[in-house]
């Protein structure tokens, strides 16, 4: 039994090492075709000397697509470079402890096989297992997780990409060990006055591994149109997001996107946030969007960046800021009609001071109250659109 143990152990780390060097290959192409790119780019620039001003500006459109597309090349070749160099070990169980887990499942009503335990290069620890249900009322994930928890003596949670319940038909299901912070999110928006819709659009959302994202893009302008483009910008980078790619290239490809468009009228903002629900560590990516903010206690601290909005000159800069979070810690982000307008002070630093002093604990409440601040100090008028969004974090109490 030990000798197929360890057949099994080394079939799985040479499929490791066959994917990892698969993508390795997929990467080393991308990356010599953004350095193509960047040489045709040279090339155009050198033909473009001595043009007329018509054919100049053409060419200059055209270069300034090659770049953000080899850019985009370059970054993809990172992200998957990063993954074929994550270091992945598959933890045996062996046969007999196997056997107790699937006996054990069983007793519960739960049909098991295939079940692989493994290590992530940050030490989290994840298991797949193939599940059916053996009896007609279906079982939930949530029940097969907490199940699982016993039985392994490690504290698991279903991961997103599951189906809520447990069929009679065979399927694979994820789990994931539980973070050590649990979070909630609350939201405030208003509504500019001559308009109907707010031009602001936000998402709070897992994506995956224990991170949640909050994205809040505000559209230039207000009305459908700016609803239309922030909503869209949200959309995608939702998307990209729980695909797995990094913020980083989220907000290039995002970038690229908008670019494409040829709308240089209307642009966009991105705020995004994300929390690292096991480590406690925040990452803000900011492009032409308003301040952030971190409440700890009665000290507070303002993260500000003067970037410019998606797609306003090539390649976006997005200002990066990396902070840690504890327990009790609130993470505030605001649209830019929040802060802007007051008449005689300085929004983002009475705001500042106004989070100091309050003693709130539900962020829906934290929400509203700076939503309702904010207005008063406008003397009551709401001449943008205004988004206030919170996420408190707290550690999990061990039972």
């Amino acid at each position: 039994m030990r000798s197929r143990d360890a057949m099994d152990a080394a079939q799985s780390a040479y499929l490791l090492e066959y994917g990892r060097r698969r993508i390795q290959v997929c990467a080393d192409t991308f990356r010599n075709l953004a350095q193509i790119f960047g040489e045709e780019e040279k090339e155009e620039a050198e033909e473009a000397l001595g043009q007329t001003r018509p054919t100049c500006f053409i060419k200059k459109r055209m270069m300034e697509g090659r770049q953000l597309f080899a850019g985009n090349l370059k970054e993809l070749a990172d992200m998957m470079n990063d993954m074929a160099d994550e270091s992945v070990r598959f933890i045996s169980l062996g046969s007999r402890r196997q056997k107790e887990i699937i006996r054990g499942l069983l007793g519960e009503g739960i049909l098991a096989r295939d079940l692989y335990l493994v290590q992530r290069g940050n030490g989290h620890m994840e298991l797949s297992i193939t599940l059916s249900s053996r009896t007609k009322s279906a079982r939930t994930v949530e029940e097969a997780a907490d199940y699982l928890s016993v039985l392994l003596d490690m504290r698991l949670v279903p991961a997103k990409r599951n189906s809520f319940f447990i069929g009679e038909n065979e399927a694979s299901y994820f789990f994931e060990e539980e973070p050590e912070y649990i979070y909630m999110t609350g939201s405030a928006r208003a509504v500019k006055e001559t308009e109907m819709v707010s031009g602001d659009n936000f998402a709070f959302f897992e994506a995956g591994d224990g991170n949640l994202s909050i994205v809040l893009s505000d559209g230039m302008g207000s009305g459908e149109e700016a609803f239309r483009d922030s909503g869209a910008v949200a959309d995608m980078a939702e998307a990209m997001l729980e695909a797995g790619l990094a913020p980083e290239m989220t907000i290039q490809l995002l970038n690229s996107a908008v670019t494409g468009t040829g709308r240089e009228d209307k642009l966009p903002t991105l705020d995004l946030c994300s929390i690292d629900l096991y480590e406690g560590r925040c990452h803000f990516l900011k492009a032409g969007a308003a301040a952030s903010f971190i409440k700890h206690g009665n000290t507070v601290e303002k993260i500000s960046a003067a970037t410019l909005p998606l797609g306003a000159f090539g390649r976006v800069q997005a200002e990066k800021a990396r902070r840690e979070v504890y327990g009790g810690d609130y993470i505030i982000l605001l649209s830019d009609g929040v802060t802007e307008g007051w008449p005689t002070e300085d929004g983002e630093e009475q705001i500042c001071g106004m989070l100091a002093g309050m003693d709130v604990v539900s962020p829906s409440e934290m929400a509203g109250q700076i939503m309702r601040y904010a207005i008063e100090h406008m003397e009551g008028r709401i001449r943008d659109d205004m988004t206030v969004l919170v996420v408190g974090v707290w550690e999990r109490q061990q039972q």
